[in-house]
């Protein structure tokens, strides 16, 4: 997730933020290793054992590996187990053969012209096993999944933002519901895909797909029609640049999901308002980062001070990565930096769980530079 692009941001690099600027009511770090000269490049959280602990999935795009880290369920994690899947970029956590254990949908992206989609079957110990690979497209980066065309079964939506060169599309596999995938369906996009997101956006209790452009700076909303079609592009400015994540959900508590998408080449969340019918009203934009130039790589949304609104958490591999409260009505109070050693080591992706089982959310950070997964537990 290295971007180019620059911004004029108010907090410079290098500058010092005194104590009561920061998001103290998260523990200081604690890294996590998992492998030797890894670049972790991708972090999701879920619950892969029947533990009932909340574990992590690491994707390791440069040594060709996924490593899972089981949690105990006080905040800290096993050792890494790991198994080889060639240049893994993401993954999703989902039951896609209906045995109640969580499985992995793995995409992988070489940089050959063709990339694969791949589905891991869960044991329920934290091992997983090879089920099926599928062609996904040119350069897929990011997946999302949920029960697109209402069968029951668990399909994959897989974002190819296909080099650059404007050719992007999203790739939808229908599952079966034993691990297996059928004949996709493809839809051409504007731009460049990269971050993709699955949610109901008009209400109709379907899930639709947004998609970042990352080559243009928008967010594509594709709806769906009820039966896992989709209906053409609709495309919203994100402020130019690079759009490279979106997460979806209801910021106002009114019944309509809303849209944050990061935009890091100005270092900021775009907050889209949903008008309930799957249209959305002009992005509003909130600083999200504290460096010059590009940073902000992802965001992840909960209620981190449980004071019953939404907050925003981002993962900036520049600056120091930031929390941005909500007030509930769709609008955010100014980012405060979440703790002041999350900086400058490349803080690409990050994942939201309860670790220490406190009902209250953590996060966890894929650390690039620092080759390490960083777990920050919440106080509240």
């Amino acid at each position: 997730m290295k971007h180019v692009g620059s911004a004029l941001l108010l907090v410079m690099i290098g500058v010092s933020l005194p104590p009561s600027l920061l998001a103290r009511q998260f523990e200081r770090a604690v890294y996590y290793n998992v492998g030797t000269h890894d670049l972790p490049y991708y972090v999701v959280s879920g619950q892969l054992t029947n533990s009932g602990n909340f574990d992590l999935a690491v994707a390791d795009y440069l040594n060709s590996q996924v490593s899972i880290l089981l949690g105990n369920g006080d905040g800290t994690f096993q050792k890494p187990k790991r198994f080889t899947v060639p240049n893994p970029i993401g993954l999703a956590i989902g039951d896609f053969n209906g045995d109640q254990k969580e499985d992995l949908a793995v995409v992988s992206s070489g940089g050959t012209g063709s990339g694969s989609l791949c589905m891991y079957l869960g044991q329920g110990d934290g091992t997983f096993h090879l089920s099926a690979c599928y062609t996904a497209g040119i350069e897929p980066i990011l997946v999302a999944t949920a029960d697109f065309n209402g069968d029951g079964n668990l399909d994959v939506a897989v974002a190819d933002k296909a080099g650059y060169k404007n050719a992007g599309s999203v790739t939808v596999f229908f599952g079966t519901g034993k691990g297996t995938l059928k004949n996709p369906a493809t839809y051409k996009v504007t731009g460049a895909p990269y971050g993709i997101a699955a949610g109901d956006l008009n209400g109709d209790r379907h899930p639709d797909l947004v998609v970042t452009d990352v080559s243009g700076g928008n967010a594509i909303v594709l709806l769906n029609d009820g039966t896992g079609k989709f209906q053409k592009p609709v495309v919203y400015s994100v402020g130019g640049g690079e759009a490279v994540d979106v997460k979806i959900a209801d910021l106002r508590h009114d019944g309509r999901n809303d849209l944050a998408v990061v935009n890091a080449s100005i270092n900021e969340i775009a907050i889209l308002l949903n008008n309930g019918d799957g249209t959305f009203a002009p992005a509003k934009f909130y600083i999200s980062g504290f460096s010059w130039g590009t940073g902000t790589d992802a965001v992840v949304i909960a209620d981190f001070n449980l004071d019953g609104k939404l907050d925003l958490a981002t993962a900036n591999q520049n600056g120091n990565s930031a929390l941005l409260y909500g007030r509930g009505d769709g609008t955010f109070k100014a980012a405060v930096p979440i703790h002041d050693e999350i900086k400058f080591d490349g803080a690409i992706s990050l994942t939201v769980g309860d670790f220490n089982n406190d009902k209250a959310p953590d996060l966890a950070f894929a650390m690039y530079f620092k080759n390490k997964i960083a777990v920050m537990i919440n106080t509240r």
